[in-house]
């Protein structure tokens, strides 16, 4: 184990880690090429919707207050363990990026569905002098056992989380970023048109599989949602033919299907070749739609969206909007989601976690 200050050196490491990821967003670049061949199916994306992903959402860039940010909430460790997700083929990237802002000495243990930027960041890495220099390591790893006094790093579903954090050993800590889904909020002064091309920008990239992903829009006037529905609908018919969606499996499609005819009773569905909108005026409970660039548009005022969204208040991971009183509602309610700008939602700093939810360090205490 390194003997390394875990801070020393932490915005350094960082800084090498976007330069990797500058040369896998160049398309000229091999490791940029080798994205590009092996992404669309690992990832299960279209070759537009892996160039989308490597050239708009892969992080290359960050200011030094960004970094500051980020260096902070990663605190420091000796030695941080990566354990990668599939559902977005660019979150390796930044998962490597904030486990190096906590140790020296990393080791990512890849998605098996996905391995590919775990794969070629570390690579990279491992190719930088400049990385070299720093004294520091990174590599992968097929087995996750980490010592006590190392931190585990891990991303997925909430049921991985609780298996993982119960398989380690005492005094291993352990940072989980489990299951989310993105909440955008049009305010009532906000221009529908503008609205929808902004967030139908949030809703394709990745499929809508991310935890930042918005999968349900709330606006206060009931008056403002069919329209507000019909201008989503145009953005993500103009967005598929410039990035189609992915063929979805047999489950999606029946999740799809059963969502769409809940809401064909109950309300007003838009389907297009690589979408869907469902929209109502009110809901007793919040209908979450499947991960398929699907979206559901309701209307809901600040006093009942605190009902509305109780129980799925804890999986709300991004919140996107401009402001006003029901933004400030949902932000309340869910304290540790990221808030963005409409068609930001999937474009966030480098300022710590992707997941701001559970940003903190849960250490099993050792055995007296």
């Amino acid at each position: 184990m390194s003997s390394v200050d875990p801070r020393a050196g932490a915005i350094d490491r960082v800084r090498r880690v976007l330069a990797v990821a500058r040369r896998i967003a160049d398309p000229g670049d091999p490791l940029g090429r080798e994205a590009r061949a092996r992404l669309p199916v690992a990832a299960h994306l279209t070759a537009p919707g892996v160039e989308l992903a490597l050239t708009e959402c892969l992080e290359r860039e960050a200011s030094d207050l960004d970094l500051a940010s980020l260096a902070a909430h990663a605190g420091g460790a000796p030695r941080t363990w990566v354990v990668a997700s599939a559902n977005v083929c660019t979150a390796a990237a930044r998962a490597i990026a904030f486990a190096l802002a906590t140790s020296p000495e990393v080791l990512v243990r890849p998605s098996r569905r996905d391995p590919v930027l775990a794969e070629l960041v570390v690579r990279g890495l491992e190719e930088d002098l400049a990385f070299a220099r720093l004294g520091a390591s990174v590599r992968c790893t097929t087995a996750l056992a980490p010592l006590p006094g190392d931190e585990v790093h891990a991303y997925g579903s909430d049921a991985t989380m609780a298996a993982i954090e119960a398989a380690l050993p005492a005094g291993v800590s352990f940072r989980g970023h489990g299951t989310g889904f993105g909440i955008a909020i049009v305010g009532d002064d906000d221009d529908l048109a503008v609205a929808a091309r902004a967030l139908a920008a949030d809703v394709v990239p990745f499929d809508q599989r991310g935890c930042l992903s918005p999968r349900v829009v709330l606006l206060e006037d009931a008056d403002r949602v069919e329209r507000f529905a019909e201008a989503l609908d145009r953005e993500l018919t103009a967005w598929h033919l410039r990035v189609p969606r992915a063929p979805l499996d047999e489950g999606t499609l029946a999740e799809l299907a059963a969502f769409a005819a809940t809401f064909a009773a109950v309300g007003r569905v838009h389907e297009g070749e690589g979408h869907l909108v469902a929209l109502a005026a009110s809901l007793r409970a919040l209908a979450l739609p499947p991960a398929s660039r699907a979206v559901l548009v309701v209307a809901v005022d600040p006093q009942e969206a605190a009902r509305l969204l109780a129980p799925v208040a804890p999986l709300v991971a991004a919140i996107g909007g401009r402001g006003g009183t029901l933004l400030e509602v949902v932000a309340a309610l869910c304290p540790g989601a990221r808030r963005s700008a409409l068609g930001r939602m999937q474009r966030p700093p480098l300022d710590g976690p992707v997941d701001l939810r559970g940003g903190s360090v849960v250490a099993p205490a050792a055995p007296t």
